[in-house]
Parts: C-alpha cells; structure tokens; sequence
C-alpha cells in the first residue's frame, strides 16, 4: 500500500510540477531563513549555562558614568576578597581579566590566534577546571608563566609535552589545564596571573577587572541584591556603592552591558522574522496543497466509490505531503551549507557544519510533525461528517482567502519595517538634530605634547584635501570621545531639599572648537577665550538633572553657568545624553613629554582616502617617536558608522527576509491562480458564452484579491505602524513615516496581482468555451 501512495504522490506532483516546485523551493527558503535564525538565539543564549552552578554564579557590576548604561563590570582587583569576607552568602569570589594580546601569541616567531586571561586561585574553586599536568607557579603574582589547555597544546606543540615551552619570547609553559567550553564568556586557551602592578596598586589599579561570586544555593537573590546594593566598601576601598550584579550565564545578552557589534535584540528580531518566512511558506505550502485537493475532487470520489475509506485517503494524501516536506529538507541542507560560510562570519558563531546540520535537523522534525497535524485538522475540517460527503460539498474558499491575507500581511509587514529602518540610518547620517556635526571632519591625536607650538597644525594646513584646521591642544575630542572627566555635584542653586548627588561630565572646548563642531547655543551666551575655568556652558541633560528653569547665571561646585548648548548625541543614538558640562582649558601643568596633541581638522567631500594617506606620512616622517600602538588618526563618519553596525546588519538581514517572503507570496499566488483559473474554467467558460470580455472576467478576478491585499495592508500597516513606533522611540533622534511608504507598497504589491491575475486568466480566456465545457 505505501509503494502505491507513493506511485501516486510522485504522478500529482509531476502533473502539478510548477506548483509543487514552488512549494518546495518556499519551504525550503523558509526552512533555512528559521532554522539559522533559531540556531543563533539559541547559541547566544547557551553561553556559561553549561557550568554544573550556573544558577549561583554573578558578575558584579559598579557604578560607572562613562559607560553608556550607567555601570560598568570592570571593577578592582581587591573587589572579590572584600566582598567574600564581608558577605556570607558568597561561597567564593574570584577575578578574571583578558590580557592585552589582542587575541594572538607568538611561538617560534609565528602568531597564532589564542585567549589568554589571568585569574587568581579562586577561578578554580568557582568553574569546573582542573591541573592535569604540571605546577601551579602560573598563579604566582607577577609572574612570567602561563598555564595551557590540552587542546591548544596538541595545536600548537603536537604531541610534544607543552611544559618547559616558551611563548611570546619568554613567558614559560608549567602546566596543562582542562578546557572550558567555547561557549563561557571566559573561554581561554592561557592562564596567566595578575602583574604586579595590579597587586602594589590595589584598589587605585586602573580598574580592568571583572569579579565573579559564586553565591550560596537557596539564597533569596533579591534580599542579597538589595544588600550588595546598600554596601559601600569604604574609604581607601574604592568607595564603590551601589552594587549590581547580573547572572553569569545572560551577560551575553543583558542591555548594554557588554559591548558587541550586533545587539542582541536585534538577533531576537532575526530569529521572529526567521519564524514569519516559515509561517509565510507553511500557510503558501498549505494553501496550494488543499487548492490541490479540491481540483482531485472526482479522483477521491471515485476512489471513495472504489471502497477506499477515509483512513485510506488520509494515507495516500498525507503520503504525498510529507514527500514534498522531505524534498523542502533537503533543498535546505543545500542552502544551509551554501550560506554557512557567510553565516558563520557574521553570527561569530563557533560551531562546525555537522553541528549547524544536526540542530537543523531537530528544528525540520519539529516543524514537520507541526505541519502534518495542522494538515491533518484541515484534513479533519474538510471531512467532518465523512470524506465522501464532503466532496458533493459546495467549494468553501475560506481557507484560501484567509492563507493568502495571513501571507499579506506578513509581506506587506516586513517591507513596511524595513522601508522605515533605511528612512532612520539615513536620517541619521543627515540630520542636524544631534546637536553637532561630524561629517567630512578628523581628528589627529599624538602623546608627547608635539603640538603645543603648532608645529603639527601648520603642518596639516599645507595639506590641500584639508580645509580647516583647530589646534586643539588640551581641548577634547567630541568624536571619538577623548580627554573627558566625571564629578559628583552635592550642591547647586534652588537645589530641591530631598535632591541626592549628581555626576556630570566635564569637556574642554574653545570657541573654534566650538565652531569647528556647530554646536547650537539655546539660552547665554558662547564661552571666550577669556573666561575664567569656572565659567561654563551646560547642556540640556544637566539642565533637567538639576532642575533649573533658568539656568543661565546659576551656579553648582563653584561653577558659574554662561549658556546652554543643545544635547549633543555623539554616542551610539539608541543612548540618551548624560550631563555635561563644558569649560576653558585649565594652565598646563603637565611636563610637555606627558601631554597629548590633538588637532581637529575638516577635508574635503570624497577625499578622505588620500588625506589619510598623506597625513600618516606626515606623522610617520616628523613625529614616529611620538606615535605609540594605540590608534593616532581618525575619521568622525568612521567612528560614528560604528555605533549604527548593528543596525546597518540588521537592515540587511531583513531586507534579504522581505525580499524571500514577497518572493514566497508573490510565487504562491501566481500557482494560487493558476489553480484557481484552473478549478474555474468553466465558470470562465460560461461567462464567455454570455458575452463577457477578456477585461471583464479580469476584473471579477482582480476584484476579489484587491479585497484582499486591501485587508492585509490594513492589518500589517497598523501593526507595523506600533512597531515601529516603539522601534523609533530608543532612538534620540527619529524619522517621520509618511505616506508615500503606504502608498508605494500597496501599488508595488497591486502591479504584482495585476500581473499574476491577468497573466492566468488571460491564458484561460483564450480557451475554445465549447472544448472546455466537454472537457468539464
């Protein structure tokens, strides 16, 4: 009996070739667009859950003004001790760095890429890592040795023992450790100790670390938050209040915690979408199926006069379903395996092919048995009472109409989103409503004071590419962000009785500098060069911060308030401006071989390349002694582009799913009419006899699917709408959505009808009526 349903599954799938085709290619689209989305939450959200205490594991999180989200989980190294003896729900306490390496080390003169952190002893009380050969002199402080995993030793060194190896010239291999998984955010293929500068230092120590706690089972984690919260540790101690912490194994993903070039939400919008493209071929898949079923409506009856039972035609319809699913499988696996490269580059995810096949497989199962039983409800529906009644049944369209609106609407939803999100990177890049501007501008930066005469400057103003030059010494750069500082205010005018303390932000600028970057003054006046130090504009956040209607005249710490600037968003624009203040430089007291030199300067529209070009020889000609490993030159555009990358991937993660479920929809309906021209030939038929035109049997169909397209612009547009609202809100400055948006998909999506409807009925109205009604 199987053999004969599968006879007769490969003779309808051959007879309805272009519809089956379609079919698979749309599910298989669909199938990869869900499985690799899926795949990437799912790894993003793997990371240190693995470890047999994660649920007791945190990181602490301290105050931090400079980071954009107010705190930051570089603390001290002395952090983790103080807090394991001042608490007694902490079970122990350990901390961790990256070293500086920038992900390499050198064996024999070769780099290699490699993960070196340094920890102290409590690293292996906390995470499940063992010695498995060798000492732990690594864990001296200070010293020059390194601990190696098995894995990494078997790349680099073979089979040779690692110990007594030397690496980056002289740091000395003693032991072999067990490896941490790849996904831990702390995953390593060295261990090293602490320097001794963090350990002579202490609590002034630059502050690079990160604490872990592993905290006791059955704890009320709230009471326990609530405490490190009100815990200060002290003076001489940091005087670090306060406190968060975050579970270890969501750090990954936690706000803006942790600084990665794509957002985590905006994976999570990756993965919905993936999950709407195979919604979107299911609902295509299924409507063609039953369109289908109905054509074979006097095959089933003969067959069910025949003696065939329903179970039986179940079988033999179920049968050809699931064929064409396997196909749909299979299709994918190709495509997986073609996009797996690109994927992998962009997802930064560390897992081979076999892997990516073997969850895409667990995600196919799944939506498979999904997609067989939501068949068999249809199925169910269909045949109610029993199959053979519901053949001599009248032809109910429901299901058609309602899968092709449900396509709509996530069609027409995802190209409305997208439309909206390239409006808002363009706007972007083109507003004034970041209150300066970066565009077509540089900055130039040296240690070692070479600018303090203006040597560097005039220099510069030589280059012809370069139209305007700023001697900035001692002023700060606004993008990127350098020479900034931060203070707590205690006391302002007309502060309110149960007023707190504040931290402000405090910048250097001059009045070219001023100029240099349209900052837009809103109430007193431009500082002058001869304002004193204490004399300061403020922008609007501190304003609100401490609460003055009019601030121009007031005073806070000494400080006199000259005017008001506009907020200037010279962060990544999901980021709402901190308080700032601005000020004169103060007199240099800083020897000059210890200053910085900054020079801003403007180039010409287009020529960026050659100026680069032309200012590093400068720089590599006249002041090489002054340059160090950090990065001298750069461009305000470049570093502002990076803020937005997330975005800028997002864009073209959706603009590729849009593209696949238009293609999806508009494949769907072409078979859909086809099907449907098809089923209602004779009707056709009929109307020709009677008189009616080719345009008129055009337009009784156009009509009944521009009703359509009607009802699902409607829906998406009005959910689309709120979205996208929401969306525009985490920005602090937003586009507009006018109409034409509206206007432009509706026609583009009304053309593709038009075409798709009068391609098929034109072809059916052509027909001899006579040889279609002895054909019927």
């Amino acid at each position: 009996m199987f053999i004969h349903n599968l006879k007769i599954a490969f003779r309808n799938m051959r007879k309805y070739f272009n519809q089956t085709l379609i079919s698979v290619i749309g599910l298989a689209v669909g199938f990869t667009c869900f499985a690799l989305a899926t795949l990437w939450i799912r790894y993003e959200m793997s990371f240190d859950g693995f470890h047999k205490n994660a649920k007791q594991l945190y990181v602490i999180y301290k105050p931090d003004s400079f980071n954009p989200s107010g705190y930051s989980k570089n603390s001290h190294y002395p952090l983790a001790a103080h807090l394991k003896e001042t608490f007694p729900e902490i079970l122990n306490a350990s901390t961790t760095s990256f070293s500086y390496r920038k992900g390499v080390v050198t064996v024999e003169d070769v780099e290699f890429p490699a993960m070196t952190i340094m920890a102290d002893s409590s690293f292996f009380k906390i995470f499940d890592v063992k010695i498995l050969e060798g000492s732990m002199d690594f864990l001296n402080y200070g010293s020059e040795k390194l601990a190696i995993t098995r894995e990494k030793a078997r790349q680099l060194f073979g089979n040779e023992s690692p110990i007594g190896k030397k690496i980056n010239g002289d740091e000395e291999i003693t032991a072999v450790v067990s490896q941490m998984s790849k996904r831990s955010n702390y995953a390593f293929d060295f261990i090293g100790s602490f320097n001794s500068y963090v350990l002579e230092h202490g609590w002034n120590a630059s502050g690079g670390e990160t604490t872990i706690i592993e905290l006791i089972s059955g704890l009320n984690i709230e009471a326990f938050e609530k405490k490190l919260y009100e815990h200060d540790t002290g003076e001489g101690k940091g005087n670090i209040s306060k406190m968060k912490m975050e579970p270890l194994s969501k750090i990954r993903y936690t706000g803006d915690y942790i600084s990665r070039e794509i957002k985590f939400q905006h994976i999570l919008i990756f993965a919905l979408s993936g999950f709407l493209v195979i919604l979107c071929s299911l609902f295509n898949y299924l409507t063609l199926f039953v369109s289908r079923f109905r054509l074979r409506q006097k095959e089933l009856a003969l067959r069910v006069v025949c003696g065939a039972s329903p179970r039986s035609l179940l079988k033999l319809l179920s049968v050809e379903f699931v064929i064409m699913m396997l196909f749909a499988a299979l299709l994918g696996g190709i495509l997986t395996k073609w996009f797996y490269t690109p994927f992998l580059t962009l997802s930064e995810i560390q897992m081979n092919l076999s892997v990516i096949f073997l969850e895409s497989l667990m995600y196919f199962v799944t939506i498979m048995i999904i997609s067989v039983l939501s068949f068999w409800a249809i199925l169910l529906i269909f045949r109610y009472r029993n199959l053979n009644l519901s053949i001599r049944r009248s032809n109910n369209k429901l299901f058609r109409k309602s899968s092709v609106i449900v396509q709509l609407i996530i069609s027409t939803g995802f190209a409305f989103c997208t439309i909206v999100i390239l409006k808002q990177m363009h706007f972007l890049h083109n507003t004034d409503d970041l209150g300066f501007s970066f565009k077509n501008r540089g900055t130039v930066r040296l240690m070692g004071g070479v600018g303090t005469d203006g040597v560097l400057a005039n220099m510069m103003k030589q280059i012809p590419e370069i139209t305007e030059v700023v001697d900035a010494e001692k002023l700060s750069s606004f993008i990127p962000i350098l020479s900034r500082m931060s203070q707590g205010v205690s006391s302002w005018d007309e502060k309110p009785a149960h007023a707190g303390s504040i931290y402000i932000e405090g910048m250097t600028i001059s009045p070219e500098s001023a100029a240099f970057y349209d900052l837009r003054l809103l109430a007193g006046e431009m500082l002058t060069e001869t304002d004193s130090r204490n004399t300061v504009l403020i922008n609007e956040s501190a304003v609100k911060a401490f609460g003055w209607n009019e601030p121009v005249g007031k005073s806070f710490s000494g400080y006199t308030v000259k005017g008001v600037i506009k907020n200037v968003y010279n962060w990544a624009p999901t980021i709402e401006a901190k308080p700032i203040f601005f000020a004169n430089p103060s007199p240099e007291s800083v020897p000059a071989q210890f200053r910085i030199t900054t020079v801003l300067f403007k180039y010409r529209e287009g020529t960026w390349k050659t100026c680069k070009e032309k200012i590093e020889k400068l720089v590599e000609q006249n002041f090489a002694y002054h340059t160090t490993n950090t990065e001298i030159l750069f461009n305000a555009e470049e570093v502002y582009n990076t803020f937005l990358e997330s975005e800028k991937v997002l864009i073209k993660l959706l603009f590729t799913v849009s593209a696949i479920c238009i293609l999806i929809c508009i494949f769907g309906f072409v078979s859909l009419v086809s099907l449907t021209c098809e089923e209602r030939r004779k009707e056709i038929a009929i109307r020709k006899v009677h008189g009616a035109t080719v345009s008129d049997i055009l337009t009784a169909f156009a009509k009944e699917y521009f009703l359509l397209l009607i009802i699902g612009a409607v829906i998406a547009f009005t959910a689309s709408y709120a979205i996208m609202q929401r969306w525009l809100e985490n920005y602090v400055a937003r586009t507009n959505i006018p109409a034409w948006i509206y206007l432009s998909i509706v026609c583009v999506l009304a053309l593709v009808i038009v075409l798709c409807v009068g391609w098929q009925v034109y072809k059916s109205s052509i027909e001899n009526p006579a040889e279609v009604v002895k054909s019927e």
